[in-house]
């Protein structure tokens, strides 16, 4: 059975979400702060949507995730242009576990029962994992984007933009940064584990699985890269002001000495 996990927006209206689903009749709503689970009684499925802008899907098949993409969309708040996703298959057996089947190149979650905590606790994991994706994603482009311009600057000493191109840029930057920065406490251990011990041994094996902790790292590193490049632009910018400034008063004191030869002709 197919377990999926999307990654659509910056975060969604859970209260808004939740009415729309108990308007429906074959469908079992239960809302927390920063989750809303939803269940689907035809089709045996669980979906959980998170206030972060990530949902995972249990049991639904290919059409079925499509509509509830769609669906979605009226209650997402900054939707991102590419959409991220991550595909794993499920099944029951002993043990609870997460392994990758080298056969099928497919990573399968194998479930000791079907209690929707349990389901719960993993998807904790598996929509960090897709939301770190989403950010690795939007720091990547960023970086590409603005990569030619240390180089510019080692070769030629000024970035080679206009006054107007290089403030778009400080913004850009410092946009994708704050807003990631800002968002980066979704990656710590959700606060329902506080109240549910007992279930976050599977959510630590999931953010284990996952390489969560080591990709958290590598996007820290890349938030300083953008950090370092914030400040090429930012000493750019100064650099471009102090040199106006310069100008203004140089013009100043040469239109001061012109004036003055002139007063000193007519006398």
């Amino acid at each position: 059975m197919r377990c999926v996990s999307f990654c659509t927006a910056s975060a969604y209206d859970l209260t808004g979400l939740a009415n729309s689903f108990k308007r429906k009749s074959h469908y079992i709503v239960r809302q927390s702060r920063d989750v809303l689970h939803v269940t689907n009684l035809k089709k045996m499925a669980d979906i959980f949507f998170f206030s972060h802008g990530c949902f995972v899907c249990w049991g639904l098949k290919k059409p079925q995730e499509q509509k509830l993409l769609e669906h979605v969309k009226e209650f997402s708040i900054g939707p991102i242009s590419t959409i991220q996703t991550d595909h794993f298959c499920f099944r029951f057996g002993e043990e609870t576990s997460i392994d990758s089947h080298e056969r099928f190149k497919v990573d399968v979650i194998t479930l000791d029962s079907d209690n929707p905590q349990v389901k719960l606790a993993i998807s904790y994991g598996l929509a960090q994992s897709i939301k770190l994706e989403a950010f690795e994603d939007a720091i990547q482009e960023t970086i590409k984007k603005n990569s030619s311009l240390p180089e510019d600057f080692a070769n030629k000493g000024i970035v080679s933009l206009s006054r107007r191109s290089l403030f778009q840029r400080v913004g850009e930057i410092f946009i994708a940064r704050s807003s990631i920065n800002l968002s980066i406490e979704y990656l710590d251990v959700p606060e329902f584990f506080w109240r549910n011990s007992n279930l976050e041994p599977f959510y630590m094996m999931t953010k284990k699985f996952l390489d969560i902790p080591s990709r958290v790292m590598a996007l820290n590193q890349k938030l300083d890269v953008l950090q370092e490049l914030l400040h090429i632009l930012n000493s750019q910018v100064q650099h471009r002001h102090s040199s106006m400034l310069e100008t203004i008063i140089i013009v100043l004191i040469v239109v001061e000495i012109v004036i003055s030869l002139f007063q000193f002709h007519l006398w």
